[in-house]
């Protein structure tokens, strides 16, 4: 049967609109725990990049307490090399004790310019370690305002979707069993979108399916326009109707 003559055929078309109007809600309550997830992820990974910071700066200060104590190990073998000249009487003993004594400034000296860049170092790394903190307190701010505005949203859909479903269900129970279930027959498999509008191009005048977009042939264009007619588009097997037949103009 290429046409369906039913009283229930505006019900029909009424009841798809409602279904797509829940599927449209239903959607957007599903898009809502990815969204909170999201902010949480972005979350996390500026928390991390905080701790990177934080562990950057402590591995730096790390290093420059280190550098301070062979340094102070450097002074150190420099004053007890320098009491034991005092003491030595063989040139070939006070030669080695000179060498010594060089080697340790030399190493102290060497120590002190590192010191020097990493306390430049460790600035840089302060502002950084403040900066992302900052960043991540604000995110944080903003994330949690998000996350309960998004969690209202989610309460208020959930409300509307269901005075949506009940209201649907209420009426579907008004159009006569049989196609009923033809419709849902054809929703389940066309991705909701069982029952399309036809598209009436203005200038030519051709109708195409609201569903599959393609051209109906002249005698479906006879046929949705036909009082309480329903008809299947030839291409994807919807059920069709014209807007203004059903509804008026």
């Amino acid at each position: 049967m290429e046409t369906i003559h039913t009283s229930d055929a505006r019900a029909l078309a009424l009841l798809q609109k409602r279904d797509t109007a829940i599927d449209a809600m239903a959607a957007r309550a599903a898009a809502v725990p990815k969204k909170i997830a999201e902010l949480n992820a972005a979350f996390e990974a500026k928390k991390a990049s905080m701790s990177a910071a934080r562990e950057a700066l402590l591995a730096l200060q790390s290093k420059k307490k280190d550098s301070e104590l062979r340094i102070a190990e450097a002074e150190e073998g420099i004053r007890k090399h320098q009491r034991e000249l005092n003491l030595v009487k063989d040139n070939n003993a006070f030669k080695a004790l000179l060498a010594e004594i060089e080697h340790d400034k030399a190493a102290k000296d060497e120590l002190e310019t590192g010191v020097l860049e990493l306390l430049e170092m460790i600035d840089k790394a302060s502002v950084a370690d403040r900066t992302v903190q900052a960043e991540v307190k604000s995110i944080e701010t903003i994330m949690k305002g998000e996350t309960a505005s998004l969690e209202a949203s989610a309460a208020a859909l959930a409300a509307e979707l269901a005075e949506a479903r009940a209201n649907r269900a209420t009426a579907a129970a008004a159009i006569a069993p049989d196609l009923l279930e033809r419709y849902e027959a054809i929703r389940s498999s066309r991705s909701g979108l069982a029952l399309a509008a036809v598209h009436e191009e203005p200038v030519s005048g051709k109708f195409s399916c609201g569903g599959c977009h393609m051209g109906l042939p002249p005698q479906k264009m006879v046929d949705v326009k036909k009082a309480d007619t329903l008809t299947f588009c030839p291409d994807c097997r919807r059920l069709i109707y014209l807007e203004k037949t059903l509804f008026g103009a």
